[in-house]
Order: C-alpha cells, then structure tokens, then sequence
C-alpha cells in the first residue's frame, strides 16, 4: 500500500493506516512546493514537516483551498514543553487596543456587569441575522471566536456575518459607524485550543467605534491579581439589559489556585480569573468573545470565553483559553491567507 499522507482533519500525514493516526478520513497533501518560505530545509514529497519549529509540532500544506495548512496527528516527542514568558518582559504594541474610555456612558450591561466600550469586540450573526456568538477582531481582516459556536470545522458561512461598532445587540440601520461585514472563512485551530479564526469578506474599517485588540507575546502568562475585563451580548441572568453590550471586570487568579476549585482540570492551554464580586462570568452567547487585560494604554486579548458548566455562579471561577499559547497558529493563519 502506498503512503498516505494525512492530518488531523482531513489533511495529511506520513502513516500507512490513517485510522491509526488521523482522527478522520483525510484528503491527500499537498507537496512543500514553496522553496521561498525555506530555502534551506530541503522541502520535498508531501510528508509532515516543522521547518518553522511550529510549537504545535509538524505540520503541512493541504489540497483542501480553505485550509492552507493543517497540523498532524503525531505525538510530541518525549522532553520538556517549551518554556513560558514569566515574570512579564517590556513589550510594545504599536496600533492596537486603543479605545477612547470617554464615548460609552450610557447604561450597558454580562452577569454582574458594569458600563463599558469593547472597540473589537463581535457580534457574530447567523442566516437569520440572529446573535448567536462574540469574538475579537484581530486585524481588519480576521476575528477569533472559538469552535464551540460552529458546528464543525467546515461550516458553510454564506449567510453568517460579523456586526461591530456597535453597543447594542440589534442596531438599528440607521445607527452610524455600525459594521457588518459578510464571513468567507473559517480555520480550526490546534484541536486542544477549541479556537476559530473566521476571516471577513472585506476588511472592517478602524475608526473610535472599532478597533482591533492585541496579540499576546508568545506563552507569555498573565499575572496572578492583573485586572482584565469580558464584553459580550449573552445572558445577564436578570442582572441587566441583554439587549446591549455589557462589560464585566474581573481579576486573574493562577492555575494552581484555580485548580484548588476545579481538582486540578484547569490545563496548561487554560487560564482562570475570579470576579471582584461574586457571580460575575460569561454566559450563553457571550461565548468566543475576548477576555482583555490592560498592558499600559492598550487592550491585549489573553483570553478567549469558553462555556463552562455554570455561568456566573458565586465563588466559581471562570476559564478561558489562553491565546498566549496559540499566538504562532494565528500569525500563521494570518500570513499564508
């Protein structure tokens, strides 16, 4: 039998018994016919490969023409995890995770929330032109939100849309600087991420009601007490007007206190926060928007809102997906589009 070359959904890697290796029947690989990106490293065939020292091990260029390249169902090799940014080092972001704090005084609303303005963060729409889901714009062209708001990888988007430059949950048409902007694309990330990026039809246009947030340094931790805040259209559990964006803060607590709670399941692609109060947390279709943490005067996106068991109850904490962790996979993504 002859090589086939197989990733994780349907891609490709060098086994000889898919079934053994992919999690679903795959298409066949591309070969690494860009000699541009790495000259050096002697690219041939379509087997699975880690040229660029991916942290989320080898991967390839797929024949599928919406997914540019996928990871592979190989197992890490025995060794230490690479290592994270800890305490946090001077970085500087150009561009990004501005907002002007003085536009927002009207009454907003999340669980236990407080006023707010969230420049980048999106109400995702269905067919409909229902909300369903939040997330955060990236760049002009990309947002991230996470897999639990889609039905599989390979929805068809036509119909869905991102709605941003607003607070209100269903603006009216007339309302001024109101975005919505058609979604072309989705990309599944790293299986144990549960993170989308869903790319726009056309670039959203930055101006005082939209902006995009910013990137974290690669595995970079955020500190145990660091002040950050969720934005999202979900339930309020009669705390507030769900018709709005509502804006709740809340502080980070360290995996290892976190685990206290949840037995030690809260993983190493996780964090945790805890509110200033008891039953601040995110809920039903705040899902996939951004959890923000201040780093001077911008905004960075640390975390991604995940469904939990229970939303907002008093003394849990909350979990996200810490993006530090998978900051090489949406530069990735971003690039090769």
């Amino acid at each position: 039998m002859r090589n086939q070359y197989l990733a994780k959904s349907r891609k490709c890697a060098p086994v000889f018994e898919p079934a053994e290796v992919a999690q679903n029947t795959g298409d066949s690989s591309l070969s690494w016919i860009n000699p541009k990106t790495h000259p050096e490293a002697n690219l041939t065939e379509n087997y699975c490969r880690n040229p660029d020292g991916d942290l989320h091990g080898p991967w390839c260029y797929t024949t599928d023409p919406k997914t540019e390249f996928d990871y592979c169902a190989i197992k890490q090799c025995a060794g230490e995890d690479p290592p994270i940014i800890t305490p946090p080092v001077g970085v500087v972001f150009n561009e990004c995770g501005k907002r002007d704090d003085r536009m927002v005084r009207s009454r907003l609303r999340i669980v236990g929330g407080t006023p707010g303005n969230s420049p980048w963060t999106v109400s995702l729409r269905d067919r409909k032109g229902k909300h369903f889901c939040g997330g955060s714009l990236v760049n002009s062209k990309w947002v991230i939100s996470t897999k639990q708001c889609f039905s599989s990888c390979y929805v068809d988007l036509t119909g869905y849309s991102a709605i941003m430059g607003t607070v209100f949950r269903d603006p009216k048409e007339e309302e001024s600087g109101t975005q919505s902007i058609a979604l072309n694309k989705i990309v599944c990330g790293p299986s144990e991420s549960h993170l989308v990026l869903l790319q726009l039809e056309t670039p959203a246009e930055f101006n005082e009601r939209v902006s995009q947030i910013c990137l974290p340094p690669e595995r970079y931790i955020v500190p145990e007490g660091t002040a950050c805040e969720i934005a999202g259209w979900g339930e309020t559990k009669g705390t507030g007007d769900e018709t709005v964006l509502n804006v709740a803060q809340m502080q980070v607590q360290s995996n290892s206190e976190c685990n206290k709670y949840f037995k030690g399941r809260v993983k190493q692609n996780e964090m945790c926060t805890t509110s200033f109060s008891g039953g601040v947390g995110a809920c039903e279709k705040d899902y996939g928007g951004p959890l923000a943490c201040q780093n001077s005067d911008c905004w960075v996106l640390e975390g991604v809102i995940i469904p939990m068991r229970r939303c907002g109850h008093p003394g849990q904490p909350n979990i996200f997906i810490r993006v530090s962790m998978y900051v090489d996979w949406i530069k990735k993504v971003m690039e090769m589009a």
